[in-house]
């Protein structure tokens, strides 16, 4: 079963696109529906509303998907509540002009529906300016019983949402999952080791030997020496999946794309630290010993997956998501994870993703100043966290795409000749709010066999680890926004480019400290101090 996109925090799920979002209607879903209201007073009626009411909202709408109003999903919360949505579908592509436009000329929706459809920028923007309303006194019990009390049970939930001027402009989608912790997992090839007499490594010296077993001894038998040892992609989105940052943490403290942690409340930028250094130093021998393969420095993600997936198995290791998302599903079972390696002088240290807040993305529902039923409004969305309704959304409604077996929601098998995407996408949104937490899995909805695979195998061999954790996604101001985009964009071209150059011809020692200097020069303590006024602010915002 495959994830969709979690598109703020998360862009590391290329390789799980399964989604959690639809309501469940006649279809024997338990869900309790709350309090909700007529057309006439906000607080007088329940679901299904005696007098239909009809709220406008706009979707960008995924590749995927099609319109709204076809899906299951919602043809299903029509019938439980008698609220009609008149949808705006915009093409994903179409969906910043168009949602330019829309707020240039205030010929607003009552809301704005799904994580695709409003960035962080625009929701802070436009909440400042008045054009999305607060949401926050509408979390309550009364109205939202569904969400309030999610934000009670989990504090940091709440902290996630709240803008920095304290108001809560959108509603999130949470998918709670652990191995949103490590996006990253290493692969070797077991067959390879094995045929070599090979165990798995478990020091960075051992992978050394690895490696160099794999270039020299043709493990893949066809007498040529065309292997690949290890490879990688470097300094582009899929760094944090398909980078070796977290292999860096074998000398104290591991790296990730922007370079941001969390130490002990403390916010550090990892390139300018000893530490960082030292796995520079170290590493520049794999690459001088044809080791890591050179080109993982300028290729894309694209380029790793045709050196797995190629007609020859000449891949001997990489960083993945999943081992099938870069060698394919046949040759997955011929990979095994490698656990966290002790460095020379015994470090052991594995980055804990914070980045996308274990699966939470804060901007899945806004809602706009011209809606005339904002209670109702609120009533309505609130049922979309209710758990049946969370799964339902995610991959289509029971009955429908999904069946109950012995209490447990399982997704059917797709018709032949159409994908799971295909299956699940044409009954229910790929972006949705919803509420996924972690104790669902297992109890009301079966865990899909990849999805626990890596889980056993991140708790097994990672979590123990977990020392450097990444800075998470905190709300920034306008001002903190373009400060950080003036500071950020040439400094990290700047560290990216200073590391690769170390790690292909070594010098890191001789030319630190002047890299140092023109860290400095380049505003790098202004830069952390804007991190860390957002984090004390993020703290803060769930005391």
């Amino acid at each position: 079963m495959k994830k969709h996109k979690i598109v703020v925090y998360s862009t590391i799920v290329a390789a799980l696109t399964s989604v959690l979002t639809a309501c469940s209607g006649s279809n024997g879903s338990t869900d309790k529906v709350v309090d909700s209201a007529s057309p006439q007073a906000a607080t007088a009626a329940s679901f299904p509303l005696k007098d239909k009411v009809t709220l406008k909202m706009v979707a960008c709408k995924h590749p995927s998907n099609g319109p709204y109003q076809d899906m299951e999903f919602f043809k299903q919360y029509e019938q439980k509540t008698n609220v009609h949505i008149d949808w705006v579908n915009i093409e994903m592509a179409q969906c910043n002009e168009q949602r330019n436009l829309i707020f240039a000329s205030n010929d607003l929706p009552d809301a704005f529906y799904g994580t695709i459809t409003m960035p962080a920028t625009d929701v802070l923007n436009y909440g400042g300016q008045g054009q999305l309303v607060p949401l926050e006194k509408y979390i309550t019990k009364e109205t939202m019983p569904n969400l309030s009390a999610l934000l009670e049970s989990n504090p940091k939930y709440r902290s996630i949402l709240t803008a920095p001027d304290g108001h809560i402009y959108s509603l999130p989608s949470i998918r709670e999952l652990t191995l949103w912790l490590s996006p990253d997992m290493m692969y070797l090839n077991k067959q390879w080791l094995d045929k070599l007499g090979l165990a798995v490594p478990t020091t960075t010296e051992e992978l050394y030997n690895v490696l160099q077993a794999f270039k020299t001894k043709d493990p893949n038998g066809n007498g040529k020496n065309d292997e690949i040892p290890f490879s990688f992609t470097w300094d582009n989105r899929f760094y944090n999946t398909n980078g070796i940052g977290s292999l860096f943490g074998s000398f104290g403290r591991a790296d990730a794309v922007g370079h941001m942690f969390v130490e002990n409340g403390k916010v550090v930028y990892s390139a300018k630290e000893k530490e960082y250094k030292d796995a520079i130093n170290y590493f520049h021998k794999f690459f001088k010993d044809g080791l890591f393969d050179i080109e993982s420095l300028s290729q894309d993600n694209k380029q790793l997956i045709a050196k797995g997936s190629g007609a020859d198995q000449r891949l001997g290791g990489f960083f993945a998501w999943n081992a099938f998302s870069i060698v394919g599903v046949d040759r997955d079972p011929n990979y095994v994870v490698v656990p966290a390696l002790k460095g020379p002088t015994g470090q052991q240290v594995w980055r804990k993703s914070l980045g996308n807040n274990q699966g939470v993305n804060p901007f899945a529902f806004s809602m706009t100043a011209v809606n005339k039923h904002p209670e109702l409004t609120m009533k309505w969305i609130d049922m979309s966290f209710a758990t049946d309704t969370s799964i339902e959304a995610g991959w289509g409604p029971i009955g429908t795409t999904l069946e109950d077996k012995n209490g447990q929601l399982t997704l059917k098998q797709p018709p032949a000749g159409m994908t799971i995407d295909d299956y699940v996408f044409k009954t229910a949104p790929v972006e949705a709010p919803y509420a996924i937490q972690e104790k669902t899995y297992g109890s009301r909805l079966a865990l899909a066999s990849k999805d626990k695979i890596k889980i056993d195998a991140i708790k097994e061999n990672y979590l123990p680890y977990m020392k450097s954790e990444t800075f998470p996604g905190v709300l920034f101001s306008p001002e903190e926004s373009q400060k950080i985009k003036t500071l950020e964009t040439d400094m990290n071209n700047y560290v990216s480019q200073s590391s690769a150059k170390w790690l292909l011809e070594g010098g890191a020692d001789q030319e630190w400290d002047a890299y140092l200097a023109n860290l400095k020069k380049m505003k790098i303590d202004d830069l952390v101090s804007v991190y860390q006024g957002a984090y004390d602010r993020f703290k803060n915002a769930s005391k």
